[in-house]
């Protein structure tokens, strides 16, 4: 499954709502699409903050990369 955006409101940001949403997303996953074995999405590589959460919630860099408009991508995924 392609994860194509994950925004929080900026005034939002810091209180652990990307991290919460990123831990159910897996059980969500599984339930909603049982035949899906993995999560995959692109960040931009100059994304720190977005990678150390995806990193925290158990999605791994795969090495994979790709030139998106806004720069590099880092292609993650999640197995489910």
């Amino acid at each position: 499954m392609l994860l194509t955006a994950l925004s929080i409101n900026q005034a939002k940001q810091g209180k652990g709502y990307a991290k919460q949403a990123m831990l159910l997303l897996k059980e969500f996953v599984t339930t909603e699409f049982p035949y899906c074995n993995e999560i995959v999405l692109a960040v931009n590589h100059k994304n720190i903050a977005a990678l150390q959460l995806y990193g925290k919630t158990g999605f791994h860099v795969t090495g994979k990369r790709k030139i998106g408009p806004i720069g590099e991508q880092l292609i993650v995924s999640l197995k489910v």
